[in-house]
């Protein structure tokens, strides 16, 4: 059995993540998902429930899947890496996208601190805008 722990933003990196684990996720498995929320605002809350939505309409019904929203205060790298002790995980997942040089050097890479404090496996799915066109 394996325990993956999903971080998901938004719809499109719940998407590519499914679509990542279709064929990797076995009746076995467990897969733990959460939406961070860094704030209350009722249109973010909206879409981290749409985001977490799309797991159990894609595996609920075969694989064990756990969808919830935090807000706690700390940071979505800081939740995950708490959460991945909590659930005892095998692997994190996370959406990659594109940051512009100053977003980095503001706000940070959520997969960039991820590595810095944990020391399982993370996997970043990137999302389509991030992906070589294919030929």
């Amino acid at each position: 059995m394996v325990t993956y722990l999903v971080g998901t933003d938004g719809e499109p990196a719940s998407r590519v993540i499914c679509d990542y684990l279709e064929g990797r996720v076995t009746p076995e498995d467990h897969v733990e998902v959460i939406n961070v929320q860094e704030g209350d605002d009722a249109d973010d809350l909206r879409e981290g429930e749409a985001a977490l939505s799309i797991f159990e309409e894609r595996f609920g019904d075969d694989i064990s899947v756990t969808a919830r929203q935090i807000s706690r205060g700390r940071s979505p790298a800081e939740e995950l890496a708490a959460m991945a002790d909590e659930v005892e995980a095998d692997e994190i997942l996370t959406a990659l996208r594109r940051h512009s040089r100053t977003e980095r050097i503001i706000f940070g890479s959520v997969s960039q601190s991820l590595l810095q404090q944990v020391t399982i496996p993370i996997t970043l799915v990137p999302l389509p805008e991030y992906q070589a066109p294919s030929e």
